[in-house]
């Protein structure tokens, strides 16, 4: 069956293209691998979907800000809004974070597939491609266009970068992102299941790449929470190099006013006590336990499984692709959008405001 657009991956940045693309009255199909569409969706956020953010420059907080940046200020905030309220998603803000108004990721997917479906999209799960070369055929699918909008094999994603290459495109490593960290156990005795507010650094060859505040959860062989997956984003943006992480448990307070108080409380009085018995068997008096508190370092940072990652940092080069329309420069008629291209936000939106916007660039600039 012919097509004027074939999109490959039925996710975000996909199902966005095909509602787009379609009320240009153009003729798409979506190419799903697995028994239904969007299942990556309901994972994002919790389950509540945090589908963007109000930062009036969103683009500093990806790998690639003024490749991603011509779509982010076309797409802002308020055509985004504009979007899903035609799609029947109110939307609602929260410490400049942009959720669906449900809080569940759910009603989104359900108003994606429902608005596809009325402006007759087709449809095709357990259609994996593994191919795909100059023609656009796939499975049932002949098509004048195609969208490559497979995103990336975090979570319960499959990595599909690959299939560009029959078109001439190359894919850059890709590193899980926005995810925990393996580090040495050594400094891990007895702290699993530990959840405590932190400053986060990470340190390779004495250079401070990143710094994060915010939760960190100890696991038996690193650790987790949203200080990690800040961290995790710029460790895999370097290829995670050998680094270190160093947290500070005490951020409130200077060293010498961390000295000057354990002097007069133990240090159960200020962390966690499985935290504060470690401090003790590392220095006795209180200089030292300061100075452990304020730099407890790990060792041996690692990336964690990319199943436990959010999202991927690496893919499609960008510099194949024109920044407005996503259009190929090596092949007439093919895009790419969403996390297949080496495009990765930090967390916080970011990464679902891309996955949108794109799809809507593709969507309006696709030719039948």
């Amino acid at each position: 069956m012919r097509y004027d657009l074939m999109i490959i991956g039925g996710g975000m940045s996909g199902l966005v293209a095909a509602v787009t693309a379609a009320r240009r009255k153009l003729k798409c199909a979506v190419l799903e691998a697995e028994n239904r569409v969007g299942k990556k969706i309901l994972a994002t956020g919790n389950g509540k979907c945090n589908l963007s953010n109000s930062d009036p420059e969103p683009w500093k907080r990806f790998n690639a800000p003024e490749f991603v940046r011509p779509v982010l200020e076309r797409y802002g905030k308020e055509r985004l809004k504009e979007f899903w309220l035609s799609v029947g998603i109110a939307l609602r803000e929260s410490d400049g974070r942009i959720f669906p108004y449900s809080l569940e990721a759910s009603s989104v997917l359900n108003a994606l597939r429902a608005e596809a479906q009325k402006l007759g999209v087709g449809i095709f799960t357990d259609n994996a491609v593994d191919k795909l070369e100059k023609g656009f055929k796939a499975g049932p699918v002949n098509a004048d266009n195609v969208l490559l909008a497979t995103g990336s094999g975090a979570t319960t994603g499959r990595g599909s970068a690959f299939l560009a290459e029959g078109l001439g495109h190359k894919c850059t490593p890709i590193y899980p992102s926005l995810g925990p960290l393996i580090t040495d156990k050594r400094n891990l005795k007895g702290l699993k299941g530990v959840r405590v507010p932190v400053t986060a650094r990470a340190i390779s060859y004495g250079k401070v790449m990143a710094e994060c505040s915010g939760e960190i959860i100890f696991k038996d062989n690193g650790i987790s929470g949203t200080a990690a997956f800040g961290l995790s984003t710029f460790l895999a943006r370097d290829g995670y190099p050998d680094a270190e992480v160093e947290l500070d448990f005490a951020p409130d307070f200077t060293y010498a006013e961390l000295e000057e108080l354990l002097e007069r409380i133990p240090p159960e009085g200020v962390v966690h006590k499985q935290i504060a018995l470690n401090v003790r068997q590392a220095s006795h008096d209180a200089g030292g336990m300061a100075r452990v508190l304020k730099k407890y370092v790990l060792t041996g940072v690692k990336p964690g499984s990319m199943s436990l990652a959010q999202v991927a940092s690496g893919g499609l080069e960008l510099k194949d692709f024109d920044p407005y329309t996503l259009g190929s420069r090596l092949c007439r008629g093919f895009f790419a959008a969403g996390e297949v291209l080496d495009v990765d936000g930090e967390c916080g939106g970011y990464n679902l405001t891309w996955a949108t916007a794109s799809g809507i660039a593709v969507g309006e600039h696709v030719r039948s």
